[in-house]
């Protein structure tokens, strides 16, 4: 019976000691995840509708990873909410309501305000696998913290699924030994999912940017619709108008950038403009107390471009006698006082000037080239020009367009058929928000109801801002704000409030009427994002 005993416990303890199947089992990489997120339960007296929408979006925009997770569409998962309609949404009844949309994992929690105390109790439940549940539960008094927590739980379920962080070969550490990776994690704020803004304004903005264009120390904000610009001083939540600069009607501006291209203390006011299907593009500068152009007329598509080792740096590509780019790209310095033609810029051929930048993603100093092509999918480039990655989705897509009729009419083309019509792509930003020595990659995505690859109509609907990360071997989603109603004219990350922080800074056009987008061209506003 000893001996008996004995080899019983051996084979008991062999059995224990050995993993699982399902431990064992290598994750397939090839299989692509169903996660479907529940609303979340509010507990509390206050209308918190906001704060459980933010958490929505931060965890569908922070568990998606392109090719491996989805999230399954909102609409399906409250209709299966809805059929099931459990007398309490415990684990049994949410695994039910997954096995309904054909989810692998199904995400639940509930929010609960008592005072200034927010707390948050979320799970993860896997359906298909057996795995435990993966819980979140925090208490603090705010709401910062607890979205932080949130997007902290969301970046947890990824591993639980994959096995693996989203944001794996990122560095993990704080850039600086004194600063806490908590401070500043480069996530949108949870005010109401979190923007405040501005007044209306009567009038389509085209362009924004930011700077101290008058050297008094504080930033402006500076818009244009298609012949003036506006420079606004930030006065808390309201912006008021510090001086408007009528160009002419005869203009149609393209792009605006504020900077202080010739390091000189002022931000200069840089437009690339059209005058009766020719470039006439202008910079004005703020000299004594006044803004003069101290360029005009110019036959040049001025951007200003973000340049990782140099700091900022004017750029100019001629217009082709076809009335399109043509050429490459030149860096413009300042002699004196004046801009000139410098040395090229070392983009490949056929490079067109907006809707392009640079970044070092390895840290090494090698910068990678960033551009939208002409179906507005987002390439990135190694340094000697060859193709690394493309986006499935498109990005930067905008309603800001000129026509020419100096293009000929091609074979698919009669030629009583209207000047041909190009369209500006939106910018991208290289910034890095969370702190981790890499930069991120934050763009458009605006959505229209005709798509965008029509010539000519382009009807606006939604939108929202992007941020993307390179991990492996392309761009994942970060995060990204809430839908946006109306159309995304422009977008900057700087200190448009002066309050020591940058804030993500997006100028809109249209607004929404009981709950459906109307556009409107005379109707803009200016939405401010806190990062955090």
């Amino acid at each position: 019976m000893k001996i008996k005993g004995i080899i019983l416990c051996l084979l008991l303890t062999l059995i224990l000691t050995l993993p699982s199947t399902s431990m064992t089992q290598s994750r397939d990489s090839n299989k692509v995840y169903k996660v479907a997120v529940l609303p979340f339960l509010i507990h509390s007296q206050e209308n918190l509708d906001y704060l459980r929408e933010g958490i929505h979006d931060i965890l569908i925009s922070r568990i998606t990873v392109e090719g491996r997770i989805v999230i399954i569409e909102r609409s399906l998962v409250e209709r299966a909410l809805y059929e099931e309609r459990p007398m309490r949404l415990d684990e049994e009844s949410a695994k039910k309501i997954g096995m309904r949309v054909g989810a692998d994992y199904i995400v639940l929690g509930s929010i609960t305000k008592i005072g200034d105390y927010i707390s948050l109790d979320a799970r993860l439940i896997s359906i298909t696998e057996e795995k435990p549940p993966l819980g979140v539960y925090t208490q603090h008094k705010g709401i910062d913290d607890v979205m932080v927590k949130i997007g902290d739980f969301a970046q947890d379920i990824g591993f639980k699924i994959l096995g693996r962080r989203t944001t794996a070969g990122r560095p993990t550490g704080p850039r600086h030994p004194f600063i806490q990776r908590e401070e500043r994690i480069g996530r949108i704020g949870p005010e109401g999912l979190g923007y405040k803004k501005s007044q209306s304004f009567n009038f389509e903005i085209k362009g924004l940017d930011v700077g101290d264009v008058d050297g008094d120390k504080k930033n402006e904000v500076v818009v244009m619709d298609a012949h003036n610009l506006y420079i606004f001083k930030s006065n808390e939540d309201k912006l008021s108008l510090f001086q408007k600069i009528e160009i002419g009607f005869q203009h149609n501006f393209l792009t605006l950038d504020v900077r202080d291209v010739n390091r000189n203390g002022f931000a200069e006011i840089i437009v690339t403009s059209v005058v009766e299907d020719n470039l006439a593009s202008f910079i004005i500068e703020f000299e004594q107390g006044k803004f003069r152009k101290i360029t005009e007329k110019a036959g040049w598509y001025f951007r200003v471009l973000e340049h990782p080792n140099e700091g900022p740096i004017l750029m100019g590509q001629k217009m082709g006698s076809d009335g399109v780019f043509v050429g490459r790209i030149y860096k413009f310095v300042w002699k004196k006082k004046a801009f000139e033609k410098g040395p090229k810029m070392p983009f490949p051929k056929e490079t067109i000037i907006f809707g392009m930048t640079l970044a070092d993603f390895r840290g090494d100093g090698k910068p990678h080239i960033i551009l939208f092509d002409q179906t507005e999918r987002l390439i990135v480039l190694s340094p000697d020009g060859k193709q690394l990655w493309k986006s499935s989705d498109r990005y930067g897509g905008t309603g800001n367009f000129y026509d020419t009729n100096k293009k000929k009419p091609e074979p698919f083309r009669p030629h009583e058929a209207p000047p041909f019509r190009v369209y500006i792509p939106g910018r991208i930003l290289v910034r890095d928000l969370d702190g981790d020595g890499l930069p991120e990659i934050i763009v458009n995505k605006n959505e229209f109801k005709t798509g965008t690859l029509f010539e000519r109509v382009r009807s606006y609907e939604k939108g929202a801002i992007q941020n993307l990360i390179w991990e492996e071997n392309g761009l994942l989603t970060n995060w990204k704000t809430i839908e946006i109603k109306g159309y995304i004219a422009d977008y900057q990350i700087k200190d448009a409030q002066n309050s020591g922080e940058d804030q993500l800074v997006v100028a809109i056009v249209g607004y929404e009427q009981e709950g459906t987008s109307i556009f409107a061209k005379d109707k803009s506003n200016i939405l401010f994002f806190k990062l955090f």
